[in-house]
């Protein structure tokens, strides 16, 4: 009888064990995120590392890779029926260009599959952007992820592409520099709005453009971001763009962030990106020599 009661015992022990585990799971899965801090200077403590799930940067209308980068990966074609565009603002989620600008938009020659019949390669501003390296913003937040670093007074953010960073001053004071100095990342001037860091720049360039198919802006454009940290876990990016010389009005794009510091693995790579100066004379029919 003492062997069946101790037995008994040991069940009982298993179960509430088990039963702890299963409280403790639930508990685990159902806590709240965790708020953010503050900084020294009094900042929302944001720093670390914030990643998507996907790139956003294939086509902002669908939000999803363009075909002809997914076959050089081994993937499938985009599948229609999970597209959903990264535009929030029209509703139809296109981008609202001029008359004249989605005529030029839709000749611009690109690689995407059954669409060679937009013509050829004539100079390097038919090129793709990152052929050539040039990756500004705000094409690079919805680019592999960032990381985010405070100092009293600004917030840097860096990403692995081609050791692109930002500098943004939080002091709207700040004079902007001379209208005539274009930059790929502009000239930002942030502050903070509770936990949304919202971000004025100006002085941008027009090399870049939003993602792989052709969406070029003006050297006129302007742009507000707001990343809104909803916990110290996730932030929801969004940007409003402004460019009176292409589109009939503003528009704005909304992408998810989470923070990645803490997964298992995750690691911040040093990338360098070759311009591919032969690769850019071969697209032209020119000889690399």
């Amino acid at each position: 009888m003492s062997g069946i009661r101790f037995q008994v015992c040991v069940i009982a022990a298993l179960v509430a064990v088990a039963t702890a585990a299963s409280a403790q799971g639930q508990a685990n899965s159902t806590a709240k995120p965790a708020p953010l801090t503050k900084t020294a200077d009094g900042q929302p403590h944001v720093q670390g590392y914030w990643g998507v799930d996907r790139f956003f940067t294939g086509d902002l209308e669908t939000g999803q890779d363009e075909a002809d980068s997914l076959a050089v990966r081994g993937q499938p074609a985009p599948d229609p029926s999970k597209a959903k565009s990264v535009i929030v603002d029209p509703a139809d989620g296109k981008l609202p260009y001029q008359p004249w600008a989605q005529e030029k938009r839709v000749h611009i020659p690109t690689f995407r599959r059954g669409e060679t019949s937009r013509g050829r390669f004539t100079t390097v501003r038919d090129l793709r952007p990152q052929t050539l390296c040039l990756l500004g913003a705000p094409r690079l937040e919805l680019y592999n992820g960032f990381k985010i670093v405070q100092t009293p007074g600004q917030v840097v953010m860096l990403w692995e592409w081609s050791h692109g960073y930002r500098v943004i001053p939080l002091d709207a004071n700040r004079p902007h520099l001379p209208q005539e100095i274009k930059l790929s990342m502009g000239d930002a001037r942030g502050h903070w709005e509770g936990n949304t860091l919202v971000v004025e720049t100006t002085n941008i360039n027009d090399w870049d453009w939003f993602d792989m198919t052709g969406t070029f802006h003006s050297g006129d454009m302007t742009m507000v971001e707001r990343y809104t940290f909803n916990s110290a876990q996730s932030m929801t990016y969004e940007a409003t763009i402004t460019d009176p010389r292409v589109f009939t009005r503003p528009w704005t794009m909304r992408v998810p962030f989470r923070s990645v510091s803490h997964e298992p693995g995750y690691e911040f790579y040093e990338e360098a990106c070759v311009e591919g100066e032969k690769g850019a004379a071969a697209l032209l029919g020119e000889s690399p020599h």
